[in-house]
């Protein structure tokens, strides 16, 4: 990304942590069924620190409420890394079948 991209893109992200309330969120894009958003978390106050409002990425299903919150970059690559391992595709594969299978209902006559 350019310097200048980088800049306005910092621009944009700064102006909406000013503007968003807490928990609004902005859609970022949309594949499949899957939605990307940025959602402004609230302050949190602990009783070691305090963590000033935020920008986060949230990823979840459009049928869902609930996903994950991404806040850095190394989250990101660990979750890439994760959902891309062969086991988890198996894994899913294997669901996919069953759930298939499930949706049968027979009916005596």
């Amino acid at each position: 990304m350019s310097e200048e991209k980088e800049a306005s893109l910092k621009e944009k992200l700064l102006k909406l942590l000013n503007e968003m309330k807490p928990w609004e969120k902005k859609p970022v894009l949309k594949a499949g069924r899957i939605i990307v958003e940025i959602v402004k978390l609230p302050e949190r106050k602990t009783k070691a620190s305090i963590e000033p409002e935020r920008l986060v990425i949230h990823i979840r299903r459009e049928d869902a409420f609930r996903g994950l919150f991404i806040k850095n970059p190394e989250e990101l690559d660990d979750l890439t890394a994760a959902i891309k391992t062969h086991k988890i595709k198996e894994i899913l594969e294997a669901l996919a079948e069953i759930e298939e299978s499930r949706k049968i209902q027979e009916y005596e006559l």
